[in-house]
């Protein structure tokens, strides 16, 4: 019997410091996504700081629900979050983008990969904090169209942006095409790749991160 306590307390305290580790790396992450936000909204890069607040928004939403700092979105979709926005205000990203042909592409596809993470983000929330049901070909679905239907908005702004601050967002249309392209590649990728990556998940890192309720796999709820 005293065994069986040491051993439940050993493992107690190896899933608590699991859930920890995952929450501070998350907070990192989470660092890199705020600081870049806050210099959109210095530089009154209005589109860029919307999508900023936006992100954040969904990374803080769990943790306010559930009063629990622990409670963090993987730092993994947060990375992602982080990255076109890094790229966009980095000094650097303009001369690359005159110096190597598939920068701009990589760039466009680094958005896709973003705004399906916003996708999946808002699926998972919905799930959790909702009547919302959805199961997994139509949460993968549900990250595609989100992506495709964010992307238009996008460029929407983007337009609105140049015409009202003469600014060169988007330069042609071939590359608002291939932006477009790029995003639903990206949207397709993604969704695979979720639906993988949310299945293969282990049931303690589901646990750590508040998606042991996700209706799509009945294995995954708690008795």
């Amino acid at each position: 019997m005293n065994d069986d306590g040491q051993n439940d307390g050993v493992k107690t305290l190896l899933e608590n410091s699991r859930r920890i580790i995952e929450a501070e790396i998350s907070w990192i992450s989470c660092l890199l996504l705020f600081f870049a936000t806050v210099y959109s909204v210095v530089r009154l890069d209005l589109l860029w700081a919307a999508f900023g607040i936006f992100a954040l928004s969904l990374y803080v939403l769990p943790i306010i629900m559930t009063r629990d700092p622990f409670r963090a979105v993987p730092w993994e979709m947060t990375l992602l979050l982080s990255i076109p926005m890094l790229l966009h205000i980095s000094d650097g990203s303009e001369i690359f983008s005159e110096n190597i042909a598939w920068w701009d592409d990589m760039t466009s596809l680094a958005m896709a990969f973003s705004l399906s993470t916003l996708g999946l983000l808002l699926t998972i929330e919905l799930e959790m904090f909702t009547e919302v049901r959805m199961n997994r070909p139509l949460s993968i679905f549900f990250v595609f169209m989100f992506t495709l239907a964010i992307s238009g908005f996008w460029y929407l702004g983007e337009f609105i942006g140049d015409s009202l601050f003469g600014t060169d967002n988007l330069t042609t249309n071939d590359a608002v095409m291939d932006g477009l392209l790029w995003t639903m590649i990206g949207g397709v990728l993604m969704g695979i790749v979720y639906g993988a990556y949310t299945k293969t998940m282990s049931k303690e890192r589901r646990q750590a991160l508040g998606m042991i309720h996700l209706w799509e796999v009945r294995l995954w709820r708690k008795d």
